[in-house]
């Protein structure tokens, strides 16, 4: 029962109920005084102390009574609040208003049975956080379904471009590879190394074979993404197969990319993952969407003629590349005269074919490994300009290079270093041999650089590519290649003429 059942507040009738009358209206005054600037919404909000009747069923009988006793008191003054005010008569008693039966209602019940009849159903709050819930549920599946929708976007991005790539299936497991050490194998697992061939197939059109005239290998730390880059000079003095001594671009023209790669494995000790191939064509058509590149001309450039056709060295090279690739279809020859001639040293903004005429230049540029640290000077230019460039210019570069690429990397591997591409420096670079000396051995292979020796020089490599300090070459494949070299040659690590060091 409530404290105040036995009272009838409208007359008083006894001083206990009077006070307590008194103690009402003064509480409802000051209440109505300091809440005189409240909405009647807010008031009844503010006043609605309703937990639900889970609250009452679960609390113990003698609590229960306790609680049902405060929540009477503050219903009773909320449900004051709530009506119009105040009621008189026209004698000036206060009549009973539709809050004191509520408020008894109330009283009554949770002093019983703990529940209330008349009680405001909080189903209605309940609903709305379940709106809410539903409504929250809602978006987060639009924000997966989005999220979802751009992947896929992405994907058929990556998809559209890369399927205009020449795919190779080669199996590169079938690829000849030395019998190498544990830890030596371990080293090497840690790195995707990649060979990379610039052919020259005016002759044939296809990827498959031709003059490699570029021979890089790309060295990629699978954690750091660190990139090391090493040339590997096309006239550089090997074994191209069992018995066969030539320059090394011999292999890709007269065996293919696989002789190429087996040629470079059985050489230089490696485990290649995979290959590269693009035409000088794609090389012009990169620079030409990149918009160009800075070079420089030097006097030695300005003064150097062929010797073969008595003119000036890189403005024949620059006229060939214009001609194969009929760069000028309105001009005779498909070159432009001002484009091969430069009348003073100094930098060039260059197109493409002139790019390519400066990659392939070697008489004015310390033969064969003077234009191979020209070739690299410009993939690294090339490769910091793709990485500033805009989405367009990406994607027109796809549609250009990608029908001139040929390769055996899988399209997963493609995809993820694309998406990486941002992630990738190359922190050194250099040429191989890196201790070398040119001659002429005879009429059939021509002038040749050789390495003095193999041996000492796949040590630096390993050092260089792979941070293997102090490598030993394989000794039933390395050192017999580089014993056969020093035989045939008479040149050993004290010959070397030249040394190359890292750019």
């Amino acid at each position: 029962m409530s404290n105040f059942d036995d009272y009838d507040l409208r007359r008083g009738s006894s001083s206990r109920g009077r006070s307590v009358n008194r103690n009402v209206n003064r509480d409802y005054n000051r209440s109505s005084n300091r809440r005189s600037d409240m909405s009647l919404d807010d008031e009844i909000e503010l006043y609605d102390y309703d937990l639900g009747s889970e609250y009452y069923d679960d609390e113990p009988a003698d609590r229960r009574s306790a609680s049902g006793r405060r929540s009477a008191s503050d219903s009773r003054t909320g449900a004051r609040r709530s009506s119009a005010g105040p009621h008189r008569s026209a004698s000036g008693q206060r009549r009973s208003s539709a809050s004191h039966s509520s408020y008894g209602a109330h009283s009554g019940s949770r002093s019983g049975s703990g529940k209330s009849s008349n009680r405001r159903p909080s189903s209605s709050r309940r609903g709305g956080g379940s709106r809410k819930k539903k409504t929250k549920a809602r978006r987060t599946i639009f924000v997966i379904e989005i999220v979802l929708l751009l992947v896929l976007l992405v994907v058929f991005f990556f998809w559209n471009k890369f399927g205009k790539v020449n795919w190779d299936n080669i199996n590169m497991d079938e690829i000849e590879v030395n019998n190498l050490d544990t830890e030596t194998e371990e080293i090497l697992s840690n790195y995707t190394t990649i060979a990379l061939f610039g052919v020259d197939n005016r002759s044939n059109g296809n990827l498959d074979s031709g003059n490699s005239d570029t021979i890089m290998l790309v060295s990629i730390n699978n954690d750091t993404k660190e990139v090391k880059m090493v040339s590997v000079q096309r006239d550089t003095y090997l074994q191209i197969t069992e018995g066969t001594y030539r320059k090394c671009n011999y292999a890709y023209n007269h065996g293919g990319v696989e002789t190429a790669i087996s040629m470079l494995n059985t050489n230089l000790d490696l485990k290649i993952s995979g290959y590269v191939a693009v035409d000088f064509n794609a090389l012009a058509k990169v620079v030409d969407d990149l918009g160009g590149l800075d070079l420089e001309v030097t006097q030695k450039m300005i003064n150097t003629n062929n010797p073969e056709t008595g003119q000036n060295a890189l403005a024949g090279y620059i006229a060939e590349v214009e001609n194969v690739l009929k760069y000028y279809p309105n001009e005779k020859d498909y070159y432009k005269q001002s484009d091969c001639y430069f009348s003073s040293p100094g930098v060039y903004h260059m197109n493409g074919a002139q790019v390519v005429g400066y990659c392939r230049n070697r008489y004015a540029v310390d033969n064969d490994y003077g234009r191979a640290e020209n070739q690299r000077m410009v993939v690294k230019m090339i490769v910091e300009e793709i990485k500033k460039a805009d989405i367009g210019t990406i994607n027109k570069i796809a549609d250009d290079v990608f029908p001139e690429i040929s390769t055996s990397l899988s399209l997963s591997q493609c995809i993820s270093m694309a998406t990486a591409a941002g992630d990738y420096e190359i922190v050194e670079s250099s040429g191989f041999p890196f201790a070398l000396k040119t001659t002429t051995i005879s009429k059939k292979t021509g002038s040749v650089v050789v390495p003095c020796t193999l041996a000492s020089n796949v040590s630096k490599l390993h050092e260089l590519l792979y941070e293997q300090e102090d490598y030993d070459a394989t000794d039933d494949t390395v050192d017999v290649i580089s014993d056969h070299i020093v035989n045939e040659t008479g040149f050993t690590e004290n010959s070397a003429e030249v040394t190359q060091e890292s750019d």
